[in-house]
């Protein structure tokens, strides 16, 4: 037969392992809570990444088409330039022939 005092240490023991159970439940449930808080941030990070990635796609696809522009506006200054440059020497030839027609 137990002892009164060997009950009341066992009652004790079994006391102080609940005790600890009920800690590690709660330390569990606090890790289970920061794991899901985490994986919540871990997803809007990719989302967001995800987005980021998208604009520097349309930013490198204006920027292209900036380029493109630029481009054909040069060209056509320089098909300007040379019609200019063109008719401007018409004109002188036309002056000389007029200058030397007229002597």
């Amino acid at each position: 037969m137990m002892t009164a005092l060997e009950m009341v240490n066992r009652r004790k023991d079994r006391a102080a392992v609940r005790a600890e159970i009920e800690v590690l439940r709660r330390e569990r449930l606090a890790y289970e809570q920061g794991s899901i808080e985490t994986r919540h941030a871990l997803a809007m990070s990719k989302a967001h990444c995800r987005a980021l990635e998208a604009r520097v796609t349309v930013l490198e696809t204006e920027v292209r088409r900036h380029e493109w522009q630029h481009q054909a506006a040069d060209d056509l200054v320089v098909q300007h330039i040379m019609r200019t440059q063109a008719l401007e020497a018409g004109v002188r030839v036309d002056t000389l022939e007029n200058t030397g027609s007229s002597s």
